[in-house]
């Protein structure tokens, strides 16, 4: 019988008071990092379930993080770091068998982008030492190859496993990073699987490669990965996984992250933002009696960029995909990912697989289908694996997790974890059945080992429909007291500066 071999997560937000799997200091909008959420306690416990049914008892699954697993643009890195701990503690428990390889798949996602950055830069640290002084330097990676056991020059984040390797019992785990996408091949080649966190499919993440275009119209557009990272990287990185940790700047943009999501907390940050520029900008002469004209026209302005920003995929409520993510999606399929199935190819007796599968999250709505790509022998079998954070003030019933998991031969299954209800009774766990295609032997042996009514996946459902219904009041919360009232700093480890020297060093003298 199939075992279960791989298991993707996505989204899970580590360190976001927004998430499901993240714990909420009692009575307050922060999160407690000493303690782990009643979700992801629950999550664990139903994987296990699962894994514990493999027939072959000695291979354990490995695990595929497949992007925005650190809240590394909305929280402090050690919160988001403190959580992965809690996490890591509990699939390799200290007095229970480990649920997973220790080596971990990482894909990096746009708010854990920065991981990608220090993970490449160490990389690329430890290939200029092969190189003799004065050498001409190779040019600094900006992704890895698409088949990992391929990569001759793994890259890993020395930052995630010093966190894993912290205590004892769980051994040395090692997290290999890829970016942006990841592939899994069969051993005939006939198959691929590409992991993709997703925010590529958004134009939002290309839109270094948009102004250029304004601004050099005529120019060609990238179309391999590579050149599309090479000029996206810097926005990415900067906006969606350093700026959110900028002290408390940081703290304001998380603010304005959330009040976002609702039209009156929008109506008063522009109200707000363009008082403050026409206050700034017309302080006297001429123009100050018509600074209340100015000022209601940057209101309007900067309300409508402000609505731009906050209409993201994940916030279009119609669809799992908005037409222009269906675009965007079309066009990575057969752009840059055929363009690097193509070019590594050659690694795999020079063919392209007869049947592709890509799994990707970002939109945090979950959903399986299938997608015509010019130049596949069959159509693209698509998985979203959703997310675990609630982002809205409403209940978005599109919006809920999925569990990828994969056996040996590289069929497919999709856990539908849940979706966001106004009733408890809706949250059930079941396997997502829109592909027949892949309701194979695997498929089928998990049908019988996942019902909805037995109690580990009873217990995980109460607990979602528990914390979803907080999670939006929390949020609610938090955009009400915008403005009058600060979080509160969450519970962290003391830090000791480094004591200041009485007398100051001795310095070069000038020549």
């Amino acid at each position: 019988m199939p075992d279960i071999r791989f298991v993707c997560l996505s989204d899970v937000h580590f360190g976001a008071e927004n998430s499901i799997l993240s714990c909420l200091v009692k009575d307050d909008v922060v999160v407690d990092p000493a303690k782990a959420s009643p979700v992801l306690d629950r999550l664990v416990a139903a994987l296990a379930t699962l894994i514990e049914a493999n027939e072959n008892k000695t291979r354990k699954p490995t695990l595929i993080l497949n992007g925005d697993i650190m809240e590394l643009a909305l929280a402090s890195d050690n919160v988001a770091l403190m959580v992965f701990d809690l996490f890591l503690d509990r699939i390799f428990p200290p007095d229970g068998e480990a649920l997973f390889d220790h080596t971990i798949l990482y894909q990096v996602g746009n708010h854990d982008h920065h991981l990608w950055e220090t993970a490449r830069e160490l990389q690329y640290a430890n290939v200029v030492r092969e190189y003799a002084p004065g050498a001409a330097l190779p040019i600094p990676w900006h992704t890895t190859r698409l088949y990992y056991r391929d990569d001759t020059r793994p890259v890993h984040s020395e930052l995630l496993e010093r966190v894993a390797r912290r205590r004892p019992h769980r051994g040395r785990i090692n997290v290999r990073v890829s970016y942006p996408n990841m592939g899994i091949c069969s051993a005939d080649g006939r198959t691929s699987i590409v992991f993709h966190h997703g925010h590529f499919v958004e134009p939002l993440y290309h839109l270094m490669t948009t102004v250029k275009d304004f601004i050099f119209p005529g120019r060609p557009l990238p179309i391999e990965v590579w050149d599309i990272e090479a000029e996206n990287f810097a926005w990415i990185d900067f906006f969606w996984s350093t700026l959110g940790r900028s002290g408390q700047v940081g703290e304001d943009v998380g603010l304005i992250y959330d009040m976002l999501q609702s039209d009156e907390a929008i109506q008063k940050l522009a109200g707000n933002l363009a008082a403050g520029i026409s206050n700034a900008w017309i302080k006297n002469g001429k123009l100050a009696p018509l600074r209340w004209l100015i000022r209601r026209s940057l209101t309007i302005a900067v309300k409508v960029v402000a609505a731009r920003i906050a209409a993201r995929e994940r916030t279009a409520p119609k669809a799992a995909l908005s037409e222009d993510a269906e675009i965007g999606l079309a066009t990575y399929l057969r752009g840059p990912l055929i363009k690097q199935l193509a070019i590594e190819a050659r690694h795999h007796d020079g063919r392209l697989p007869d049947q592709l599968k890509f799994v990707f999250g970002h939109t945090h709505k979950p959903f399986v289908g299938t997608r015509a790509v010019p130049g596949l022998a069959n159509p693209v079998r698509v998985f979203n694996t959703g997310g675990w954070v609630v982002d809205t003030l409403n209940v978005e019933p599109l919006h809920g997790a999925s569990v990828v998991l994969i056996d040996e031969n590289l069929e497919v299954a999709c856990v539908r974890l849940y979706n966001q209800s106004s009733d408890a009774g809706a949250y059930r766990v079941h396997l997502d059945d829109g592909l027949p295609a892949e309701q194979g032997p695997f498929y089928r042996r998990l049908s019988g080992l996942i019902r909805a009514e037995d109690k580990v996946w009873r217990d995980f459902s109460a607990a979602a429909a528990e914390l979803v219904t907080e999670r939006t009041k929390t949020l609610a919360r938090i955009i009400a007291d915008a403005g009058r009232t600060r979080p509160s700093k969450p519970p962290t480890v003391p830090y000791a500066p480094i004591p200041v020297p009485r007398t100051p060093p001795k310095t070069l003298s000038r020549v």
